[in-house]
């Protein structure tokens, strides 16, 4: 929990990043707890608009972005389909339009906040420090092995002259290696792609399956595209372990339960960014 701290504002509590809000960028993961959703009750699901009632999961964004403090800020959320697709939101006109089919947003324009859903895959947020760039990404299996942090990374290169240097990311809640076991057919497409595949993979088990670490393999995919590793941060939260705190696809059985989601957020503030250079 170094480097992040809990919030609290009339019975929501989230988790922020407090390195990159020092240096102008709000940021949020949320827990489960203060909302509408009958999941199992007064749940602060963020999305999952087919296992819940619509009006509860605006009311809980309401909320959401109350406790914030950016009421007035443009949401931008995507349709998740865990893919290595990056989306740039070019200004606050397109920030407007429908949620597209993508696994990462990237963006540099005051007063919007971008958003990716998460009820076990990781949730990173990364933020440009010279130049205001910064992404919300989507990080399950398929997205990671896809590459989709390092995709990430080289879009907001490519489209904002961001360089490594001056990016920070920060790790939100998921599902960590002591809870992810996976089977020998997803070990293998790791091992296809990765040459650090057997660093990802512990506690191997007779049937071929093994738990798998997507902290370490979204960490390595930043420290290879340049980031630097102290201004990466990891919260150290599971949400299998902590389900009393965040909703869990696994823990709750999301195939046949209605399971809420958490919401990762990030946007940059122009007073704070004020504040901070004087």
């Amino acid at each position: 929990m170094d480097h992040f701290s809990f919030r609290k504002h009339r019975g929501l509590q989230l988790l922020v990043c407090d390195p990159m809000e020092k240096i102008g960028f709000i940021n949020a993961f949320s827990t489960r707890s203060g909302g509408l959703s009958p999941l199992p009750a007064n749940a602060l699901s963020l999305g999952n608009f087919r296992q819940d009632e619509r009006e509860n999961v605006i009311e809980n964004r309401r909320r959401f972005l109350d406790a914030l403090g950016a009421s007035d800020w443009q949401l931008v959320t995507a349709k998740q389909i865990h893919s290595a697709v990056v989306r740039p939101v070019l200004d606050a006109e397109d920030a407007q339009t429908e949620p597209t089919a993508c696994d990462a947003l990237t963006a540099k324009t005051e007063g919007i906040l971008l958003a990716v859903q998460t009820a076990d895959c990781l949730p990173v947020l990364i933020a440009d420090e010279r130049n205001r760039a910064f992404a919300a990404v989507h990080a399950g299996w398929r997205g990671t092995l896809a590459g989709i942090v390092a995709h990430t990374v080289e879009q907001m290169q490519m489209g904002y002259d961001s360089r490594a240097e001056d990016l920070r990311a920060a790790f939100g809640p998921v599902i960590r290696s002591c809870c992810f076991e996976v089977g020998p057919e997803v070990l293998a497409q790791f091992r296809d792609s990765y040459t650090y595949a057997e660093e990802l993979i512990s506690r191997r088990q007779e049937d071929g399956k093994a738990y798998l670490d997507l902290i370490y393999a979204n960490r390595r995919q930043l420290l290879d595209c340049g980031v630097q590793a102290e201004r990466i941060y990891d919260c150290g939260l599971c949400t299998v372990c902590r389900n009393d705190l965040f909703f869990s696809y696994r823990r709750e059985n999301g195939a046949e339960n209605p399971v809420g989601r958490l919401m990762g957020v990030i946007g940059t503030n122009y007073r704070i960014r004020l504040e901070c250079k004087s």
